[in-house]
């Protein structure tokens, strides 16, 4: 028999990294079920976004091919990709495109912007944005279901 024993290495905490606590007046429901989606606006853009779906357990990031129409950007500024994406489910859409653009989270002075890959699919959404781990990531973000609230470090 052979006993390997090692030590842990102490956690160290990164330096940009601060930490982010939900509080009571934080919270934002107005229904006691707790079921609400958290629905944000982002500026993308030129543009104010109002229905933003936050996806925490989306791998992507997806612009609806609708909301591509709206804002009249050129289709020139998309860039080939392919593939599909598969929902909850099990359906399957495939990616028309994609597509970069400037997301601003918060309001200034609060606010951060960075650039974000989305993917176009065309469907039917009654949102116009998902945003997704990738973009959460990106921003450092930490979304509370329970306070529908989001929070980043600026």
């Amino acid at each position: 028999m052979l006993m390997v024993q090692g030590t842990m290495p102490k956690a160290t905490r990164h330096p940009s990294i601060s930490i982010i606590t939900f509080e009571q007046y934080d919270y934002q429901a107005k229904a006691t079920n707790l079921d609400d989606v958290e629905v944000i606006s982002i500026q993308a853009g030129d543009l104010l976004m109002k229905k933003v779906l936050l996806v925490p357990g989306s791998s992507v990031d997806v612009l609806f091919y609708s909301t591509f129409q709206k804002i009249k950007l050129s289709e020139k500024t998309m860039q080939p990709s392919s593939g599909e994406l598969v929902g909850f489910s099990e359906e399957r859409v495939p990616i028309l495109r994609s597509i970069w653009m400037k997301v601003t989270l918060g309001d200034h002075p609060l606010s951060r912007t960075k650039d974000v890959q989305f993917l176009v699919v065309d469907c039917i959404s009654p949102c116009h944005v998902i945003l997704g781990r990738p973009s959460l990531n990106s921003f450092g973000a930490i979304a509370s279901i329970v306070h529908l609230c989001v929070k980043f470090q600026v």
